[in-house]
Formats: C-alpha cells, sequence, structure tokens
C-alpha cells in the first residue's frame, strides 16, 4: 500500500467562488471566457501545497503522480487554524468560516496532478478543522486499491 504524508504551514485557504466573464474578440477574433477566483490569497497556498506534495513523493522514492487514472485514493486532511481571541474558551470545536468543504476543495485541487492523475479517483476523504498553532493542514494520502483497468 503507497501512502504519503506531509504538513503544509501554511494558513488553509478556501476555494471560493469563481468568476467569469467575456473579453470581446478583437478583429473577428472569436470571444473569449476568463474565469478567475474571487480569493487572492489561494493561489499562493494551492502553490504551497503543490510544493510540499512533490518534496513528500520526492522523499517517498514514490514516482509523479503516486496513483495513476483508475486507481482509488483516500485523503485525510487535517486543518489547523488560529483561535481568534473573540472566541471563548469554552468552544472547542471550530463551527465558524472558512467552510470545511471550500478549504478540501483547495486543497484536493492543489494535488491534483501530483498524488493522483484526476481528483474522482478519490473514493474517501475525511476532514477536520481545529483550533491551533501554528497554522497548517496536515495530510495523508493512500492507494487503497489496484488499477481495474
Amino acid at each position: 500500500m503507497k501512502q504519503v504524508k506531509f504538513t503544509v504551514y501554511a494558513r488553509p485557504v478556501p476555494q471560493g467562488s469563481m468568476k467569469g466573464f467575456v473579453i470581446k474578440g478583437k478583429w473577428g477574433a472569436k470571444d473569449r471566457a476568463i474565469l478567475t477566483s474571487d480569493n487572492s490569497k489561494l493561489k499562493p497556498f494551492r502553490g504551497e501545497v503543490t510544493r510540499e506534495a512533490m518534496v513528500a513523493l520526492r522523499n517517498a522514492g514514490l514516482s509523479e503522480p503516486m496513483a495513476e487514472k483508475h486507481v482509488p485514493v483516500s485523503i485525510v486532511m487535517d486543518f489547523y487554524l488560529e483561535r481568534p481571541a473573540s472566541i471563548p474558551k469554552k468552544r472547542k470545536e471550530m463551527v465558524v468560516k472558512p467552510d470545511c468543504d471550500k478549504i478540501c476543495r483547495s486543497t484536493i485541487d492543489a494535488l491534483t496532478g501530483i498524488l493522483y492523475a484526476d481528483d474522482a479517483q478519490i473514493v474517501e476523504i475525511s476532514a477536520r478543522k481545529h483550533y491551533g498553532v501554528p497554522e497548517r493542514v496536515e495530510v495523508s494520502a493512500t492507494i487503497i486499491g489496484e488499477s481495474l483497468f
């Protein structure tokens, strides 16, 4: 069973929504659709996740990507964010933004083409938000089967 574990020491950033607009083509050229993220911090976070995953793969002696197409993958993510001073000490669970599904999506998308060929290969996800410093995401990806093709 192949497994890769690594930690990214950066504040987890949610994927958020995409904004789209059309640029009119000049002199008979076709119009072009442009998609942008509404979160300017997303690209640096995803870059850091990608870098750490590549280092973890290299240290594990695995080829890139770890899982070829049609190989099922399980992924576990633990997100740690600093507790704001305004939050009561008795609150143990992080029930505020960022949304868990959106920080999962940004991390999973950053790992596509690195740990697995396509995020459709992920058949099992476990994710949890915690209060903690330093802010980080701990990732564990495991191949849980062999290709059926």
